[in-house]
């Protein structure tokens, strides 16, 4: 018999008590996942979890039944960090509060690496010729930016979603919660928010920690306070960096 360990509120629970009210072919479906805890098997859906042999409603509506018991979360936030588009190219067209933009980044990826959540660096690759070329000064990372070795994700599109491998790789760690920074704010930050919201992710968007640049038409602050007071609400959570935790 397998035998799944969590570690809920500083309490460890052993759960041979769901264990023992499933058959025994429904313990030998959910060996087939390799789930080393409980975590692991809530990453499954009940249409996931349906498709195994052995494995039947019954069960689900055990798991349902125990989870309300013992007060666990079916979903439990998994969260990840995007950190889109600081690059060298970008930066030296001198966005909105850059400083304090690399700051407010900075202390986001710290955050993040201290509670060992993912994050994701993107980064844009523009046509030949372009400042933000490959291989380009411009397209290298920001050198401000606190990058160590994390996975970065190139694209060559609006969306960080878009023909890359993004995707697969939060499906790969059952990523549901994504926080989004970076540049800039109207063009792939907004394009990688709404790819995210349709795809089902929760997503978070750090005020002060997206910027852009003046156009013909917005300063980038009013810019900024546009999409972050009439647009996002519709797709994200609009919070400020003290209120993370």
């Amino acid at each position: 018999m397998i035998c799944f360990i969590i570690t809920k509120r500083g309490q460890t629970m052993e759960l041979n008590a769901f264990l023992d009210r499933i058959s025994e072919p429904a313990r030998r479906a959910i060996e087939q996942l390799h789930c080393t805890k409980l975590e692991d098997l809530l990453s499954y859906s009940d249409k996931e979890l349906l498709a195994l042999h052995g494995l039947g409603p019954k069960t689900i509506r055990i798991l349902n039944d125990f989870l309300m018991e013992t007060k666990l979360d079916r979903n439990p936030k998994r969260t990840a960090l995007l950190v889109i588009d600081v690059q060298e190219a970008l930066l030296d067209e001198n966005p909105y509060h850059k400083e304090e933009l690399i700051q407010n980044i900075n202390t986001l990826i710290r955050l993040y690496r201290s509670k060992k959540n993912p994050i994701f660096f993107i980064r844009h690759e523009g046509k030949e010729g372009d400042t933000l070329a490959y291989g380009e000064a411009g397209w290298q990372l920001a050198k401000t930016l606190d990058y160590v070795d994390e996975p970065i994700i190139d694209k060559k599109y609006n969306s960080a979603f878009k023909d890359t491998k993004l995707e697969e790789s939060l499906k790969a760690l059952s990523i549901n919660h994504l926080m989004l920074s970076g540049m800039q704010t109207e063009y792939c930050v907004d394009a990688t928010l709404k790819s995210a919201f349709e795809k089902g992710y929760q997503c978070v968007v750090v005020k002060g920690c997206t910027s852009t640049v003046d156009n013909p038409w917005l300063n980038a602050d009013q810019l900024i306070d546009f999409y972050e007071q009439a647009i996002w609400p519709s797709f994200a959570k609009l919070i400020y960096i003290d209120e993370i935790k």
